[in-house]
């Protein structure tokens, strides 16, 4: 998620946005005190009727204006503070109803990502597009002219297919099952991959370094992180490890023996892949612990809309949508 997409870089824009106006105005009246009333400049005391020792002239007082320094300022850091309660809490208490539980286990030395929920996910604007109905899976490629063949993968049984002579449209038999992990690729003449489609099942695992962590887009994100030990030997019940995406700059640490694991939130808005790193050392192969996080658009969705905050935006069509970190 980029930094603009979070709800701390939202509080630090408008605190530094009041901030450079107050430091404008307080510093311009300064800077216009000091010039009128330097040193050798005679004061115009033409319009004082009267002074008297230890009050203020008459016409200098102005109620008004010392009110407004007084109310104004004390609405802005009631105001600003509210801000800071609201993402405060948008942090420590989120809406966890309709977020994508995943399991994060850490060994040494990989990571382990077990899905307590499915996803299915596919590419866009390749102009491939794969439906997968009651055993017959249909690839539509006719919106990609580079398409050339297609990998199907079913558990770990892999079949290839050509696209015969500019034929877009392919229909493949497929044992229908969401229990089964599947995906479709799609490659060019030269084998470069052009299009994804991946169902990933309830309960599957996917290890690193060789595989890995697939979250939806513009959904919360809810990871269960435990350090796990070596099987068999109660003994060993792990070490400390922690979970770093450097460029989301967030991190979290798994913790040996505490059963229930830590849990860690996030919510990632643009499609693309991410590394992982073990931010913590684990031991002496700690610098192979590395992994990759890939954000995808859910089958039938886009990564289009910025959800990382709690925001009022339009879409393409001009309606309002809004997001909740």
């Amino acid at each position: 998620m980029p930094a603009e997409d979070t709800v701390f870089y939202v509080l630090y824009d408008k605190y530094m946005f009041w901030s450079i106006l107050v430091a404008i105005f307080t510093f311009g009246w300064l800077f216009t005190a000091m010039l009128r009333y330097r040193d050798g400049v005679e004061p115009d005391t033409t319009k004082l009727d009267h002074i008297e020792v230890g009050a203020f002239p008459v016409d200098r007082h102005n109620t008004k204006l010392e009110a407004m320094f007084y109310i104004l300022p004390t609405i802005l850091v009631v105001w600003l503070t509210i801000l800071a309660l609201g993402s405060n809490t948008a942090v420590w208490n989120p809406d966890t109803e309709d977020s994508f539980e995943i399991n994060i286990n850490a060994y040494q030395w990989y990571f382990e990502f077990d899905y307590a929920e499915q996803l299915t996910w596919e590419d866009t604007d390749t102009g491939i597009d794969v439906q997968w109905d009651q055993g017959i899976m249909q690839v539509d490629a006719s919106g990609n002219a580079d398409a050339a063949s297609i990998e199907v993968k079913l558990d770990n049984q892999k079949s290839d297919y050509e696209i015969n002579n500019g034929s877009s449209l392919m229909a493949i038999t497929a044992t229908y099952d969401l229990g089964r992990h599947t995906y479709v690729k799609v490659f060019d003449a030269e084998g470069a991959l052009i299009h994804t489609w991946e169902h990933i099942p309830r309960g599957h695992t996917f290890i690193t370094p060789s595989e890995p962590m697939i979250v939806p887009c513009d959904q919360l994100v809810d990871a269960t992180m435990k350090s796990k030990g070596i099987e068999g030997d109660e003994r060993n019940v792990g070490v400390q490890h922690a979970f770093w995406v450097p460029e989301w700059g967030m991190k979290e640490d798994f913790v040996p023996g505490l059963e229930a694991g830590t849990t860690l939130y996030f919510m990632p808005d643009d499609a693309g892949t991410f590394p992982i790193r073990c931010a913590e050392y684990c031991g002496l192969q700690h610098s192979v612990m590395t992994g990759q996080v890939m954000v995808v658009a859910p089958e039938g969705t886009t990564c289009d809309y910025d959800s990382g905050v709690k925001k009022t935006n339009k879409d393409s069509s001009g309606d309002d949508y809004g997001g909740e970190m």
